[in-house]
């Protein structure tokens, strides 16, 4: 999707506010005005797909100094305590309240009336943040920042955008990424290559699914019942794979406007789950019946996985002790033959309706995401950062980072997508249920049919559910 542009003319700060103390309580100040936002519960959706359109927009920004308190939930190792204490040095009179990232924390916050002002989330989260009417509508505020200047976001940030929970990618603002990934870009450590006698990729072609499996198959180390080496690892979150896959042929891994997923109908759909099933049964992936000791990307930096499928902010962590000068990026591979390389995760930052003190929240926004943290992100190789203006702040130190940046390069043209994601469910579900019923399928007691019906059957009624609710 391309990016929504505004045909209104923008005004700046002053001139929103001489025209709102114009009018005192009048017409567009009224336009303004946020839709009362009752306290959701932590539950599911809570409007219908009838009903899914976006909040009123939020009040425009205030001229007054901003001050408050800004409790933000986050990540310590994404904003240090020196950082916070930097911040608060110049700023005076906002203070920040830091929280750790707690999704399941955030919903009994909101429910109680006292949710944070700040919250680290993903993409998967918008559409269904935006039915429950959770967002604040943070265009105002972009069409003013000299530090996030609209024409200088990624398009990762598209996610961020919405017309409604199932128009994503164009129209209001609703927060932005902190920083991004093409994310089906998959990382090698080549002396597994060279033990198994598989020949290293060549770096500025896209390998296929089917080519992936196949050099999993033979960079994988059996020991009697034991796993020594790991052919492959990807991310958890299948079913954004899967969307991507079924993107490539013009399917949708949804129908009737989100309303149920569409599995046991659709020839491509079963075609993806069987790869996937497929790697799990011959053990070339972690899987339920035999689970990685810690995660893949840690496997993958103790010299135990051969191909690793996460992003470029992997690129940060990929040599270790023990792969250091030994690992290589390739592009992402295509499941049809058509370059796909967007970002499936879009880790960015949004803020609470419910917010007492926006202008104060936006003051840290802005900071967090658009000055010195964005920079020192930026510079750490940790991801691409959500503004394009920074990109040539990126590591190109080591050979490694020189050849990491340049299949990034070639990479970028590929990853604009933007993902609609399913607004009645959480971000989770799929994968939840893919793991219980691969787990069931892995020990005989599901075959391949019963598994997509099973699938289809738990995920539609995760999908009803969520849609009574909303009523």
């Amino acid at each position: 999707m391309t990016a929504h542009k505004s045909s209104s003319k923008r005004l700046t700060r002053r001139e929103m506010l001489k025209l709102s103390g114009a009018l005192g309580a009048g017409s567009l100040l009224a336009a303004c005005a946020p839709a009362t936002t009752p306290a959701p519960t932590a539950v599911p959706p809570t409007s219908a797909p009838a009903n899914t359109a976006v909040p009123a927009p939020t009040e425009i920004p205030t001229a007054a100094p901003p001050q408050g308190e800004v409790t933000i939930m986050h990540q310590r190792n994404e904003l240090s305590e020196d950082q916070e204490a930097q911040f608060e040095t110049d700023n005076p009179g906002i203070t920040i309240n830091f929280i750790n990232a707690d999704e399941t924390r955030f919903f009994a916050m909101y429910a109680a009336g006292t949710p944070p002002d700040l919250l680290r989330t993903q993409a998967a989260g918008i559409p269904q943040f935006l039915a429950r009417k959770i967002l604040y509508d943070l265009t105002p505020y972009f069409e003013v920042s000299t530090a996030l200047k609209p024409d200088d976001l990624a398009p990762a940030n598209n996610f961020y955008k919405a017309n409604s929970p199932l128009d994503i990618g164009a129209g209001k603002y609703y927060g932005m990424v902190k920083d991004w990934s093409p994310d089906e870009t998959i990382f090698i450590y080549k002396p597994l290559f060279d033990a198994a006698g598989a020949a290293i990729p060549d770096d500025t072609k896209p390998l296929t699914y089917d080519e992936v499996s196949q050099l999993a198959a033979k960079a994988a180390k059996f020991e009697g019942d034991r796993i020594a080496i790991w052919g492959y690892g990807h991310v958890p979150e299948v079913d954004r794979l899967w969307i991507n896959h079924l993107a490539e042929v013009g399917e949708d891994l949804y129908a009737d406007s989100y309303t149920r997923i569409n599995l046991k109908a659709s020839d491509n759909a079963k075609k993806v789950i069987q790869y996937y099933f497929d790697l799990a049964k011959n053990n070339l992936v972690a899987n339920p019946v035999n689970p990685s000791p810690s995660w893949n990307g840690e496997d993958f930096t103790k010299g135990t996985l051969a191909m690793v499928q996460w992003g470029y902010w992997f690129s940060a962590m990929a040599e270790s002790d023990v792969t250091k000068g030994q690992v290589m990026m390739l592009p992402a591979p295509t499941w049809a033959g058509q370059r796909r390389d967007p970002t499936i995760t879009a880790t960015g930052m949004i803020m609470s309706a419910a917010s007492q003190v926006p202008d104060a929240a936006w003051k840290v926004f802005e900071w967090y995401n658009g000055l010195a943290p964005a920079v020192d992100r930026a510079k750490s190789g940790w991801g691409v950062p959500g503004l394009k203006s920074m990109y040539n702040l990126m590591p190109t130190e080591s050979d490694f980072q020189k050849q990491a940046n340049k299949v990034l390069m070639g990479e970028m043209p590929y990853s604009e997508a933007t993902f609609q994601y399913n607004p009645f469910i959480g971000r989770n579900t799929v994968a939840d249920s893919w793991a219980k019923n691969l787990d069931q399928a892995l020990r005989g007691t599901l075959d391949f049919d019963g598994l997509v019906g099973a699938l289809e059957s738990d995920i539609n009624a995760a999908i009803k559910d969520g849609i009574d609710r909303m009523g």
